[in-house]
């Protein structure tokens, strides 16, 4: 007859074993800690865009709006708050119109420009509208 083999059965683990698990799950947990703050970046990133492309349309809805001769080719520049989650972020916005072409002494084709200007991390990210309008 054989003898059986004697397993030694201690209950547990040992401290080597705890503390490799314990780094194991600690890089686990780093990375999706920075994959949700990458995702987190990037969400916002994009609510800044939308809003800048929000501010943007409106200024050339409301340019285009106006009759042909009251656009006026003056440079303008102003601030603007847009509303991004809870808070505010200011948005810079430039308007231009500028002469196309002319019909004998009278301007018949204007381009309207709307540039909304934003930044983020120390980074300016901007948006340009542009858009002809031609004398009806």
């Amino acid at each position: 007859m054989s003898q059986p083999v004697s397993i030694r059965n201690n209950d547990g683990f040992t401290l080597v074993e705890v503390l490799v698990a314990v780094v194991i799950l600690a890089v686990g947990m780093f990375g999706v800690l920075q994959s949700i703050n990458v995702s987190l970046q990037y969400n916002l990133k994009n609510e800044l865009r939308n809003e800048g492309n929000r501010i943007g349309e409106k200024y050339m809805a409301d340019l285009r709006g106006k009759t042909f001769d009251k656009l006026s080719t003056a440079y303008t520049t102003f601030n603007e708050a847009g509303k991004i989650r809870s808070g505010t972020k200011n948005y810079t916005v430039e308007r231009a119109t500028q002469i196309l072409a002319y019909d004998g002494l009278q301007p018949s084709t204007k381009q309207v420009t709307v540039i909304v200007k934003w930044s983020y991390r120390n980074m300016t990210t901007m948006n340009r509208v542009v858009s002809v309008v031609a004398r009806p």
